[in-house]
């Protein structure tokens, strides 16, 4: 999804501006349940990435959080993703090509640790617009005999593009020597139909148009101008060859321990079956390996009468799920453990460019894992679609870059504040806080957030005559038999204060020592000294 949130014009800042680094955004010093603090403690200097020592696995089929295979490390995933992360897409031919390892220096500066790496089935156009946009490389070498309707040459379907596959391989090991995780994305729903739009139809640059390639394929089988077919099981040779680029992209990556696997982008929910048999195709290859990492279906659009349901009950390790009446993920996500999938909340299938920090801090508190469909530095030309700064054309309207810092922010402390917890013992259980956001391992740790209530007066009030409008929560302590250590965590700023230690044994109210949003949080003394380094 593509379509911001009320954009408004704005200066543009260089995203090299934003030096502070948010590696390990908050001091840590010992591990597990905080370390050490001073009063007040600022955010932490700069720390080299770590490379990967994955690949990531599932601890338990209710996991929340994925646990790294090489180290037995807990890995929570948040970051950003913008589209052209690995293709290049404007208006000119070639197109301008992003400047990758500033990327990866835009996330590890922000102490983010996942993005998504968009793939695009077709060579040009783009829904919503009725310029010629331009994307390349694709996956298959363009030999002709005679032109496709985009004017290059036709594409020849038993032919890779060894170019296409060398810039996969390298820009996903380069995020995985920096400590990134990637989503490698294989199909796309915006590149096969107009998603109700009234221009610019990728169909038209797709190879499995029949104008397209040299092969004599025709993916529009019922011929409506659009290629919805490709994305079900409706043809079987279609299907044989998006199997056989599967195996070449599994083939490709099977090396590397910083991938997991995205089946398609939003594509329509009558494309369930057709993800679901990508996904043991998937799952086959790398069992035939010895190499498996996990398996995602993300949100459909349109996502039909089911909404959610298709991708809880598939066959996907992970899963991003749209907004629903029955599932709010906009405003008070669902706790992880009520659907038996790990789940990865995406701002693109919910907002599209959109979501809040404290979005961010309520999805962690459910368990989930949040990411943010990021402009990046890219301009959007009437919404839809975004081109590279470098590109020709003039932009109508520019996404406002600078609002959406503090979400990238609060992405990077959300890292910082799981670093400081026993992360893999810890469950969403809300009912022990009387803010509903809590993580828990009852009797041992516990990790509340306070957001602030809403409204003028009161942010006004908090100003003026703190800390009797500072945020309060109660907290259920029964099953806990000792005292607990406590510090509080202002998630705006990135600042740790510690607090007087609490008795256990009964429902406790704390008092937040600072106005604003807040995160509370508790573990034994005992436990910390207990647990050995390497155990975490």
């Amino acid at each position: 999804m593509l379509t911001p949130t009320a954009p408004r014009p704005a200066r543009r800042k260089p995203f090299l501006r934003h030096t502070l680094p948010l590696a390990i955004a908050l001091v840590v010093t010992l591990p597990g349940c905080g370390g050490r603090t001073g009063s007040r403690l600022p955010i932490a200097a700069a720390v080299a990435p770590r490379p990967t020592a994955g690949p990531l696995v599932l601890a338990s089929p209710d996991a929340r959080w994925f646990t790294e295979r090489g180290s037995g490390r807990t890995v929570l995933l948040s970051g950003s993703h913008t589209w052209n992360t690995f293709q290049d897409w404007g208006l000119t031919d070639p197109p301008p090509e992003l400047d990758y390892p500033a990327f990866l220096q835009f996330l590890t500066a922000h102490g983010h640790n996942f993005f998504r790496l968009y793939v695009w089935e077709q060579a040009a156009w783009f829904p919503g617009t009725a310029a010629k946009v331009v994307i390349a490389p694709l996956p298959y070498l363009r030999t002709g005999p005679g032109r496709a309707l985009d004017g290059g040459l036709r594409f020849d379907l038993t032919r890779f593009n060894p170019e296409y596959f060398r810039r996969l391989h390298e820009r996903v090991r380069a995020a995985g020597a920096r400590g990134v995780y990637v989503s490698v994305m294989l199909f796309d729903g915006w590149s096969i139909e107009l998603k109700g739009q009234k221009t610019g139809n990728p169909w038209r640059g797709h190879p499995f148009n029949r104008s397209n390639n040299i092969n004599g394929l025709d993916g529009d089988s019922n011929g409506d101008g659009e290629g919805r077919e490709v994305h079900t099981l409706a043809d079987s040779s279609v299907t044989a060859l998006q199997k056989a680029y599967v195996a070449k992209v599994v083939e490709t990556l099977g090396d590397l321990d910083n991938v997991l696997w995205e089946i398609s982008n939003e594509s329509r929910s009558e494309s369930a079956e057709w993800e679901y048999a990508m996904v043991r195709t998937v799952h086959a290859l790398e069992a035939a390996r010895g190499t498996p990492h996990p398996v995602g279906m993300t949100s459909a659009w349109p996502h039909g009468d089911l909404g959610n349901a298709p991708l809880f009950s598939g066959p996907a390790d992970w899963v991003s799920p749209d907004d629903t009446p029955a599932d709010p993920y906009m405003q008070d996500p669902p706790a992880s453990t009520s659907r038996g999938k790990l789940v990865l909340t995406d701002t693109d299938h919910l907002w599209g460019v959109g979501g809040s920090p404290g979005w961010v801090w309520k999805s962690f508190f459910r368990g989930l894992n949040p990411i943010f469909m990021d402009p990046y530095d890219t301009p959007l030309r009437d919404k839809l679609p975004a081109w590279s700064a470098g590109s020709a054309g003039k932009p109508s309207a520019l996404v406002p870059l600078a609002e959406w810092e503090p979400v990238r922010v609060a992405l990077g402390f959300v890292q910082a504040v799981a670093a400081r917890t026993h992360l893999a013992d810890l469950r969403p259980l809300g009912t022990l806080a009387s803010s509903g956001y809590c993580l828990a391992a009852p009797g041992r740790e516990y990790l509340a957030y306070l957001p602030a209530r809403a409204g003028r007066l009161h942010r006004l009030l908090a100003a003026m005559a703190p800390p009797a409008f500072h945020e309060r929560v109660t907290l259920d302590l029964t099953s806990c038999t000792g005292a607990l250590a406590v510090e509080w965590i202002d998630p705006a700023r990135g600042l740790v204060q510690s607090s007087a230690a609490v008795a256990g044994g009964a429902r406790r109210e704390l008092h937040a020592p600072f106005a604003g949003d807040a995160i509370v949080h508790l573990c034994s003394a005992l436990r910390d000294a207990a647990r050995p380094v390497s155990a975490r």
